[in-house]
C-alpha cells in the first residue's frame, strides 16, 4: 500500500501523531488523501467512536472526502484508501459513516445547526476539510471538543491571510509546540500530475490566488483583483463567435446602481479544439445618481424584458438578496435562478476563466470594464484577517460574477483532466 502513497503523504501519515496535525499548501497536492489514510489509520486504533469527519458544508464533506473512502477507482489506478473500503458503510439518512465497529458522525461547519450539532460532544477524533472557511466560533469550538488524552485533529486545506487561526497553529508546529504539527504540499509534491497540467493551473491563477493555491502561501489579499487586465488581450470589438445561447447576470440595485450583463455562450461542441467560450455582449446599467431618479421594479423588470428579447437566453442568474425583483421578473414570464454569491471562488472563476483565454467583454460595456479595471481589494478587511473586495463600483462586476461562477461554478472540477486523459479523483489525489 505504502508504493500507492507520494512520499509527501507517507511523511505526513508518518509524523502526524500530535493533537492537531495540519496538511496545507498547493491545490492539488495530494493533502486530502493523505489526511484521510492518517485518519482512518486512527479511527482503526480508536477506543471508542467519539469520531467527527467536518467540512465546509454537509456537501462539501461527502464530496471532498467520504466519496474518496466509499467509491472505487478504475481498474489499474493507484488508489491508497481501498485498504479501508470494504469495512466501510455510508449510512445517508444519519450522515453517519459506519467503519468496522466505530460510527462517525458528519457535520458541515456552516450548516444551520452545525454549533448544536456540536456543543457539548467530546471528540476523540475529528477530520477537518478545508478547515480556513470554516467560522473562527467553529474552530475554535472543535479545538475545545478535543479533550481526550488520546484526542488528535486531522485536517488538510489551502492556506488564507497570515492572521487565520489555522495559520497560528501552524505557527506553533514550526515553534515546536509539542501539540502541534504541520506539513506543506506542493504541486510538485504529487507525482501523478503531468506537468501540462501543472502549468495550467500556474496560468489560471493571478494575485493572491496565484499565491495561495500554486504556490501554497499564506497571504494577506492585497491590490488589484485582476492585476493581469489589459484591453488589448479581454476587450473585443465583436462577440469572438456565434452564440449557442445566452445567460444573464443581474445585481439589483435601490440604494445602488442596477446592472445586468448578456453573456454569449460557445460550448466548444462544434470548434476543432472543442473549447467553450464567453463574452459579454452587452450591459444594462442604470445609476439614480446620475440619471436622477430611480426605477421601480416593474419598470426594470420591463426594460429587461425589451432588452433581451432578441436573444435566446438559456438563464437568468439573480442577487439572491433581490427577493421582490425575483418575483417581479416571474410576472413578466422569467424564471430567474439564485446566483451563488461566494465572492471568493467566483472572483477565482472570473479569473481562472479569463486567463485561459475563455472570457472577453465587447468594447461597448463601458461600466464593466471600468469596474474590472478599479476593482481592488479592501485593505481594511485585509487588517482585520478576511478577504473583501473594496465595496465601490461593483455593480457590473458582481452581474458578471454571478452568471459566470453559477453558470460554471467549479474552477478546478473533481474530474478535471490532468493532461493525460485520466481524472484526478481516480488517481485517488486531491
Amino acid at each position: 500500500m505504502a508504493d500507492l502513497l507520494s512520499p509527501k503523504q507517507r511523511e505526513f501519515i508518518l509524523h502526524s501523531t500530535r493533537k492537531i496535525n495540519i496538511a496545507h499548501g498547493s491545490v492539488r497536492s495530494g493533502k486530502t488523501v493523505g489526511t484521510l489514510f492518517r485518519f482512518m489509520q486512527a479511527v482503526s486504533e480508536c477506543p471508542d467512536s467519539q469520531i467527527w469527519m467536518i467540512g465546509h458544508t454537509s456537501t462539501t464533506i461527502f464530496d471532498n472526502a467520504i466519496r474518496l473512502i466509499i467509491e472505487p477507482k478504475g481498474k489499474g489506478v493507484p488508489d491508497p484508501l481501498s485498504i479501508f473500503r470494504p469495512f466501510c458503510t455510508w449510512m445517508k439518512g444519519d450522515r453517519e459513516l459506519r467503519y468496522k465497529d466505530k460510527v462517525i458522525s458528519t457535520v458541515g461547519a456552516k450548516d444551520s445547526g452545525a454549533i448544536g450539532a456540536i456543543q457539548g460532544k467530546t471528540f476523540s477524533l475529528a477530520y477537518c476539510d478545508e478547515i480556513t472557511l470554516y467560522p473562527e466560533s467553529i474552530i475554535d469550538m472543535i479545538d475545545t471538543r478535543l479533550s481526550n488524552p488520546h484526542s488528535m485533529l486531522f485536517s488538510s486545506c489551502n492556506p488564507s491571510h497570515p492572521t487565520h487561526k489555522i495559520k497560528q497553529w501552524v505557527d506553533k508546529a514550526i515553534n515546536k509546540d509539542p501539540n502541534y504539527y504541520h506539513l506543506h504540499f506542493t504541486l510538485d509534491d504529487n507525482p501523478y500530475l503531468e506537468q501540462s497540467y501543472k502549468e495550467r493551473i500556474r496560468t489560471s491563477l493571478s494575485g493572491v490566488f496565484y499565491r495561495r493555491n500554486y504556490l501554497g502561501e499564506w497571504c494577506l489579499a492585497e491590490g488589484a483583483i485582476f492585476d493581469f487586465f489589459e484591453r488589448s488581450v479581454y476587450v473585443v470589438a465583436r462577440p469572438p463567435r456565434a452564440a449557442e445561447y445566452w445567460i444573464v447576470g443581474v445585481d439589483y440595485g435601490t440604494n445602488n446602481a442596477f446592472a445586468a450583463v448578456l453573456i454569449g455562450v460557445n460550448t466548444g461542441k462544434n470548434i476543432q479544439d472543442n473549447k467553450a467560450m464567453l463574452w459579454v455582449e452587452k450591459e444594462y446599467y442604470w445609476d439614480h445618481k446620475v440619471k436622477g431618479r430611480q426605477k421601480t421594479n416593474s419598470e426594470f423588470a420591463e426594460d429587461l424584458k425589451n432588452w433581451l428579447e432578441p436573444y435566446a437566453v438559456k438563464s437568468i442568474y439573480l442577487d439572491p438578496s433581490a427577493a421582490a425583483f425575483r418575483l417581479e421578473l416571474q410576472r413578466k414570464g422569467f424564471h430567474p435562478v439564485n446566483a451563488d454569491n461566494d465572492v471568493d471562488n467566483g472572483i477565482q472563476k472570473l479569473t481562472s476563466e479569463m486567463k485561459a483565454g475563455s472570457l472577453f467583454i465587447c468594447s461597448e460595456c463601458t461600466n464593466l470594464i471600468r469596474e474590472v479595471e478599479s476593482y481592488v481589494w479592501d485593505p481594511k478587511s485585509a487588517e482585520k484577517g478576511y478577504d473583501e473586495p473594496l465595496k465601490q463600483n461593483d455593480h457590473a462586476i458582481d452581474a458578471l460574477r454571478y452568471a459566470v461562477h453559477t453558470h460554471k461554478p467549479s474552477i478546478y472540477k473533481p474530474y478535471d483532466d490532468n493532461g493525460g486523459g485520466k481524472p484526478l479523483r481516480d488517481y485517488g489525489f486531491r
